[in-house]
């Protein structure tokens, strides 16, 4: 178990992500925090020197400036002259009503990753409407089988909370991996069995790819550390990221297997 009192590097964060083929692809999914965890992925690599492209295979917010946006109709076959250094958003088109870019199919984000003018890719792969909780319907989450990483997103300011129907996106879903009825309160080990469920946080995520599950907004760190070693041991997750992406350091504590 670590504590961490900076922001760190990407070889410590994500487990030495050097090692593995390039360009290393990321699929976030979840809720409570997806777009803002991009974010902060894209400065710390950065940071690192790494060539970075945002892309989404569901609907996001576009980046602040000044990362450029492009809009195309496949990535994989966007010209080499369009694509500015060292970062890049690209995405199929804009939904005026939404506020948000609409993006790519898995499959055309897996051709993207033949190509070689970005180091990490970034997709978020599941949409949540808002919500800092959810679990994913039949169609959901649509991550790129072609991922290195899915990083699996929980909204943990709802712990000890009443949960139901206005708290949680899907929650007929919700509802029948956890076992919690509308106005329960939200305990650790509901949100054990969204993660470790084939049917939860990481459903579809490629096989053999790595699992990291971050609980945002999350300070009841004391109460559930041995039940998240239990999860390391047990192979349900590769990291924990403790933490809120949108303060200073984003993670303040990382637990490994």
């Amino acid at each position: 178990m670590e504590i961490i009192k900076n922001i760190p590097d990407t070889q410590t964060l994500l487990c030495d992500v050097g090692a593995l083929t390039q360009p290393l692809i990321i699929s976030v999914v979840g809720a409570g925090g997806k777009t803002s965890t991009l974010f902060w992925l894209a400065e710390l690599f950065l940071r690192s020197g790494k060539r970075v492209l945002l892309t989404t295979t569901t609907h996001m917010f576009l980046p602040e400036p000044p990362c450029p946006v492009v809009i195309c109709r496949d990535p994989a076959t966007l010209p080499v002259a369009y694509v500015p250094s060292p970062l890049l958003a690209c995405f199929a088109g804009w939904n005026v009503v939404q506020g948000k870019a609409h993006g790519f199919s898995p499959n055309a984000l897996d051709r993207l990753a033949a190509r070689g003018e970005w180091d990490v890719v970034l997709v978020e792969a599941d949409g949540a409407r808002g919500f800092a909780l959810k679990a994913p319907a039949e169609h959901e989450p649509c991550i790129p089988q072609s991922s290195h990483c899915v990083i699996g997103v929980t909204g943990g300011g709802l712990l000890g909370e009443p949960v139901g129907p206005q708290t949680v996106h899907r929650w007929p879903q919700f509802a029948g991996i956890t076992g919690l009825n509308a106005g329960d309160r939200l305990d650790f080990p509901a949100l054990r069995q969204l993660v470790r469920h084939p049917q939860g946080l990481f459903k579809s995520a490629p096989s053999g790819c790595r699992r990291v599950w971050l609980i945002n907004r999350f300070s009841h760190y004391e109460n559930h550390d041995d039940m998240i070693q239990q999860m390391l041991e047990a192979s349900e997750v590769d990291v924990v990221w403790l933490g809120a992406v949108q303060e200073t350091p984003p993670v303040t504590r990382r637990l490994v297997r």
